[in-house]
């Protein structure tokens, strides 16, 4: 039993102007993460919450520091898992099985189903709805 964390609810908890700010807070405070036992995300979702801040933000340094102290610091509440070549190879046949023409999945979100599939958790915290009828969604 465990859960899973992809990059728009991590950006958004930490960055206020994001448009989905109150509804990450809302997750945060409401869930209760200790009942879940393990939470995870992977490094290309780390990767992807920083490009989101660069983006986003035109490069703002206090967005930087929040996303820092998240990942990094003493607000992560949250296990890192660090892909493998194997891993990749897995991915790609995540892909091909998931993906069609109404439900397009990216590389990165693939990733989380992987880590699905590897420690049996079957929810994330997701704003996407493609992972709808692969993973149950912790929304707001």
């Amino acid at each position: 039993m465990g859960i899973i964390l992809d990059s728009g609810f991590l950006y958004s908890l930490k960055v206020k102007q994001d448009q989905k700010h109150f509804s990450s807070l809302k997750i945060f405070k409401e869930t209760d993460w200790k009942s879940y036992g393990s939470i995870i995300t992977t490094d290309l979702v780390v990767n992807e919450v920083y490009t989101l801040a660069n983006v986003r933000t035109k490069c703002n340094p206090d967005s930087f520091e929040k996303i820092d102290q998240l990942i990094w610091g003493p607000e992560n509440f949250f296990a890192i898992y660090w892909l493998n070549v194997d891993d990749y190879r897995e991915i790609v046949t995540i892909l091909k099985k998931y993906s069609n023409s109404d439900k397009l999945l990216s590389f990165v979100d693939a990733s989380l189903i992987l880590v699905s599939h590897k420690f049996d958790f079957f929810n994330i915290v997701s704003f996407d709805s493609h992972f709808d009828g692969i993973l149950t969604r912790i929304t707001a």
